[in-house]
């Protein structure tokens, strides 16, 4: 949680962003990026990342992208 913003989270073998809409397209071109579905349709601004293989450098980024869009959003 960023300022009561959802910001990411985990699950068995893969992380949640929330990247938003205007950074999802760059987000989903990343290695192991997917879009967040969960109950058949796909959240838009949410994404699932794979966690097998992410180093400690790549985590540090996804939460620093969903940190540029929860970022700026208003405080809960």
């Amino acid at each position: 949680m960023l300022k009561g913003n959802m910001l990411c989270g985990v699950e068995v073998g893969r992380y949640m962003f929330r990247v938003g809409r205007e950074q999802e397209r760059e987000a989903l071109g990343k290695p192991g990026a997917k879009p967040m579905d969960i109950t058949g349709k796909p959240m838009a601004g949410f994404v699932w990342v794979d966690a097998t293989g992410l180093t400690t450098r790549q985590l540090g980024a996804w939460i620093k992208m969903a940190e540029r869009y929860v970022g700026e959003l208003p405080p809960k």
